[in-house]
C-alpha cells in the first residue's frame, strides 16, 4: 500500500510551477526530506490503485542505474537453453513529495515521474479533501530487480555404492552421516515398535454388588479412596471388575492424547479440534493385538491396551475438522469389506495396511508361507542424502504390506501444512472430481512458491527440445520444482500463458514413453499401457537412469500443475506410486500368459515332472538371459514344498526387482515435488486419471468394434441384457464412469488415437473389446480378464 500525506502549498509560486504540465495532469517527484515529512500535520489516509483497489499504481520499469550490470548479465544469459531462477530483490521504500496539478479534483488520476532520472511511472488517484496545488507525500514499494542465474545440472548418487546410468558414487562423508542417520530411525523405530509394554497402571479388581445393573453406580474403597464406579455394558452383578484410580486415568488419557498427537501436540493444526472415540474391545482380541474399525469415515487401527478385554472400553483420540462434535464419541461396527485397506495407527498417527475381515478382525498375514490369497507386498523407499543437495537418493524395496507406514500429515520445516483431519475428510469425498479440485487447491495455495518469492523460466530450443528439457529440470532443487514455472522457445516470439507449458509436458512425455527411445515398452496385454524396459540400459548405457528420475519430476510437476501427461503405465506402477499392496493377481495385467502358467501350477500333484528351476529368462533386444530369481536359482528344482516360494519370487522379480533401478529414479523424481500423504486420498484409477485425464470415448465407435462371446456370441449386441449395458453405459454412465469401465476391463483408461477398431496387445494383434455372457453359478458381477 502506498501512504501519503498532503498539505496546502505554501505559496503561489509552488501553484504557478505546476502550470506548464497542468494539461497532461502530470508531475515530477522528489525525496522528501525527513525533516519536512516529520513536521508535516497531515493527515494520513489508504489508496488504492487501478489495478488492485489500491489507489496508487507503479508501472513496472526497470531502474538502469541501479540494475545494469545485472541486467547485462541476464541478457546474456537469458539466450542460452536452461532452466533460470528468477528472483527480486528489495531495495527498501523511497518516499517522494509530490504536488498535484492545477485542475486535478478528487478522485481523478494523475501521473507522477520518480526515481533516478524520472525513470519510473506512478499514477496517483487524488485523494478527498485535496486539490490541484496541493503537496501529497508519497512512499513508493521498492522497484522489483530481476536477476536470474542458472545453475548446472546435479548428478544422480547412487544408494548402493555402484555407479552407472548416470549415477556417481556417494561420497564418503556423504555416507558417513546417512549412516548415522539410519542409526537414529533404528532407534526411534525399535522404540515405538518394541514388543516390551510399559509398565502397567495398578488396576484393582472389585465385585459388582448384588442389584447392580449396567449403567448404575456404586461405592467401593481402594487404597484409602472413597470411588464411585460405573457399572459398564455386559457386566452383571456378582462378576469381577478392573477398576483404576481417576488420577491413573486421567495421566492415561493425557497420554493417549499426546501419542495421538492431540491437545499437547505441537503438530496438531490450528484448524482442527481432538475427538475422543469410545469403543468396546471385541471377542478375541487379547492385549497388544489390534483390531479395525471405522471412526470419523476413516479406518483406524488400534492396539488392545494392557489389562483390557473383550467386552472392556477403550479409548483413543483422533484429529477432526467439525470442532461442534460431542466431547467423547461412541463407536459401533460397521461392515468392512474383506481386503486391504489403509488404516490410521492412533498410537503415532502414520498410516498403514491391514487385510480385515467383515467383523472388523484383523487377517494375521505374517507367514512364513506365500499365500496368493492373502500375501501382498508393498514398496518402501527410504529417502537419503545425496552427494548433490538438490537431488537426495534413496533404497527401494518390497516389504510385507502391513509393515510399512507413511506420514498421516504434510509437514514443512517442523511446521504442518496439511493436517490428518483435513486428509481424512478429502478422502472422504465420493467424487473423483471433489478430490482432483482439493488436491489442486491444496498444491496452489500451500504448496505452491509464491511468485514474488521466486519463479523458474525454462528457455529450450525447439529442435533439442528432450536434451534441453534433462539439462533444465535437473539443475533444479526440490524448492525449484515447486515454484511457478514460465516456457520459452527459443527463437519463436510467443508468451507462455499456459498454451507453451502444456505443449511442453505433452512433447516430452511423448518422445519418453516412445518404445523406439527404449525406456518403455507396451504392455503384453495392452498397448496403450506402458511398462518399465528392463534392458533399457542397453539402449541408454550412460544415462538410462537421468532419464527416468527426469520423468519422474515431469510427472511430479504435471500432477502439481494440473497438467496432464501423455503416457499411460501399467496398474502395477500407479500402485507403486501410492504405496499400495501389490499382489499375485496383479501379474495378471502385464503379462497374462506368464500369469495363467503361474497359476495353473497351483494344484498339481508333482510339480517336480515339469523341471522348473529357479530363474527366469529375460529377452534383451532379441538375446535370452537367464535370471537367477534366488542366489544359486539355477541349481535348485521346484517342488511342491517350494512352490509358494517360487510363486512369490516370481511376483517381487516381475512386480520391481527386474526394474528396480529404474523404478526407484522414477519415485524419487516424482517426490521431489509431490508430497506423499496426499497422494492417499486416491486409489490407482484415480492417479491415472488424474495424470492424463479424462479419455475422449467414442461410444459409437466403441460398440462397433466390440465382440461378443460365451452366452452373447449368437444374439450379439441384439441380447436384452447387451442392451441392458450399453444402456447404462451411454445413458446412465458419466464421462469418469466410462473411464473406469474402461480401466476395469483393459488395464488402462487410454484409448487409441484411431480409436476401439485398433485396440491391440503387444504383438501386433487386434485384441477388440470383448462382452462374454456367463452364468451367474460362475460369477454373479461383472469381471474382466
Amino acid at each position: 500500500h502506498f501512504k501519503f500525506a498532503h498539505k496546502q502549498a505554501a505559496s503561489m509560486g509552488n501553484t504557478s510551477s505546476s502550470n506548464n504540465r497542468r494539461r497532461q495532469h502530470g508531475t515530477s517527484a522528489y525525496p522528501a526530506q525527513r525533516n519536512r515529512a516529520a513536521s508535516s500535520n497531515v493527515a494520513n489516509s489508504r489508496i488504492s490503485s487501478t489495478v488492485n483497489s489500491s489507489v496508487v499504481t507503479a508501472a513496472s520499469s526497470i531502474n538502469t542505474e541501479q540494475s545494469s550490470a545485472s541486467s547485462t548479465v541476464a541478457a546474456t544469459a537469458l539466450s542460452r537453453p536452461g532452466a533460470y531462477s528468477v528472483t527480486r530483490s528489495d531495495q527498501g521504500s523511497q518516499v517522494f513529495r509530490v504536488q498535484i496539478p492545477l485542475g486535478v479534483q478528487p478522485g481523478q488520476v494523475f501521473e507522477v515521474l520518480c526515481g533516478p532520472g524520472n525513470s519510473r511511472s506512478v499514477r496517483v488517484r487524488c485523494p478527498n479533501q485535496s486539490r490541484g496545488g496541493n503537496y501529497l507525500q508519497l512512499t513508493v514499494p521498492p522497484e522489483p530487480l530481476t536477476r536470474a542465474q542458472m545453475g548446472g545440472m546435479a548428478a544422480l548418487t547412487s544408494a548402493t555404492g555402484q555407479g552407472g546410468g548416470g549415477q556417481v558414487r556417494m561420497l564418503s562423508e556423504v555416507l558417513q552421516r546417512n549412516i548415522e542417520q539410519q542409526e537414529v530411525e533404528r532407534d526411534d523405530n525399535m522404540l515405538h515398535n518394541s514388543t516390551a509394554p510399559p509398565a502397567p497402571p495398578t488396576t484393582y479388581m472389585v465385585t459388582v454388588p448384588q442389584g447392580i445393573r449396567p449403567g448404575m453406580q456404586f461405592a467401593v474403597d481402594v487404597a484409602g479412596q472413597r470411588m464411585m464406579v460405573t457399572c459398564p455394558a455386559g457386566v452383571q452383578a456378582g462378576m469381577n471388575l478392573r477398576i483404576q484410580t481417576p488420577e491413573q486415568q486421567q495421566q492415561q488419557q493425557q497420554s493417549s492424547l499426546h501419542s495421538s498427537g492431540g491437545a499437547n501436540s505441537s503438530t496438531t493444526s490450528s484448524s482442527t479440534s481432538m475427538q475422543m472415540f469410545e469403543v468396546i474391545v471385541p471377542a478375541g482380541v487379547m492385549p497388544g493385538q489390534s483390531f479395525s474399525l471405522l471412526a470419523n469415515g476413516q479406518r483406524v487401527l488400534v492396539t488392545c491396551p494392557p489389562n483390557i478385554l473383550p467386552g472392556q472400553a477403550v479409548r483413543f483420540n483422533l484429529p477432526i475438522a467439525d470442532k461442534s462434535a460431542p466431547p467423547i464419541k461412541q463407536l459401533e461396527y460397521e461392515d468392512i469389506p474383506d481386503g486391504w485397506a489403509r488404516t490410521i495407527r492412533v498410537s503415532d498417527m502414520k498410516i498403514q495396511w491391514v487385510k480385515t475381515k467383515n467383523d472388523g478382525d484383523t487377517v494375521d498375514t505374517q507367514t512364513t508361507t506365500f499365500d496368493v490369497k492373502n500375501s501382498a507386498y508393498t514398496r518402501k523407499l527410504r529417502f537419503l542424502e545425496g552427494n548433490d543437495p538438490r537431488m537426495r537418493t534413496g533404497i527401494l524395496e518390497l516389504v510385507p504390506a502391513n509393515q510399512s507406514s507413511i506420514d498421516s500429515s504434510v509437514q514443512r520445516n517442523g511446521k504442518q501444512i496439511v493436517s490428518y483431519a483435513e486428509i481424512a475428510a478429502a478422502h472422504d469425498k465420493k467424487k473423483f472430481e471433489d478430490k482432483a479440485e482439493w488436491f489442486q487447491m491444496i498444491c496452489r495455495d500451500r504448496l505452491r512458491i509464491e511468485w514474488n518469492e521466486g519463479h523458474m523460466k525454462i528457455k529450450i530450443r525447439r529442435a533439442h527440445l528432450l536434451h534441453d528439457s534433462i539439462e533444465a529440470v535437473m539443475s533444479l532443487s526440490p524448492t525449484d520444482m515447486r515454484k511457478i514455472w514460465r516456457f520459452e522457445f527459443l527463437g519463436e516470439v510467443a508468451i507462455d500463458a499456459g498454451g507453451l507449458q502444456r505443449e511442453w509436458f505433452q512433447l516430452v512425455t511423448e518422445q519418453l514413453f516412445d518404445p523406439d527411445m527404449g525406456l518403455w515398452l507396451p504392455s503384453a496385454s495392452n498397448q496403450m499401457a506402458m511398462r518399465i524396459n528392463p534392458a533399457s540400459e542397453i539402449s541408454c548405457p550412460e544415462n538410462h537412469l537421468i532419464y527416468f528420475r527426469f520423468l519422474g519430476r515431469v510427472l511430479g510437476k504435471a500432477m502439481f500443475d494440473g497438467q496432464i501427461v501423455a503416457g499411460h503405465m501399467v496398474r502395477h506402477l500407479y500402485k507403486h506410486v501410492l504405496g499400495w499392496p501389490i499382489t499375485f493377481e496383479d501379474l495378471e495385467i502385464p503379462d497374462e500368459s506368464y500369469y495363467n502358467s503361474l497359476k495353473s501350477l497351483i494344484g498339481m500333484d508333482n510339480i517336480a515332472d515339469m523341471c522348473l528351476d529357479f530363474t527366469f529368462l529375460e529377452n534383451d533386444l532379441g538375446e535370452n538371459r537367464s535370471v537367477d530369481l534366488i542366489e544359486n536359482g539355477s541349481n535348485i528344482d521346484v517342488t511342491n514344498e517350494n512352490l509358494p516360494l517360487f510363486l512369490e519370487v516370481n511376483m517381487k522379480y516381475h512386480m520391481m526387482e527386474r526394474v528396480k533401478p529404474q523404478l526407484n529414479e522414477l519415485l524419487l523424481g516424482f517426490f521431489d515435488v509431490i508430497p506423499e500423504p496426499l497422494l492417499t486420498v486416491f486409489d490407482f484409477q484415480e492417479l491415472e486419471l488424474l495424470m492424463c485425464g479424462l479419455p475422449k470415448i467414442d461410444i459409437e465407435d466403441w460398440k462397433r468394434h466390440t465382440d461378443y462371446k460365451g452366452q452373447f456370441e449368437r444374439t450379439g449386441s441384439d441380447d436384452r441384457v447387451v442392451k441392458w449395458f450399453w444402456e447404462i453405459v451411454t445413458e446412465e454412465f458419466d464421462h469418469e464412469q466410462r473411464a473406469r469401465l474402461l480401466q476395469f476391463s483393459t488395464g488402462t483408461s487410454g484409448v487409441p488415437s484411431r480409436g476401439f477398431s485398433v485396440l491391440q496387445s503387444n504383438d501386433g494383434k487386434i485384441r477388440k473389446f470383448c462382452i462374454e455372457g456367463i452364468k451367474k453359478e460362475i460369477s454373479l458381477y461383472p469381471r474382466s480378464q
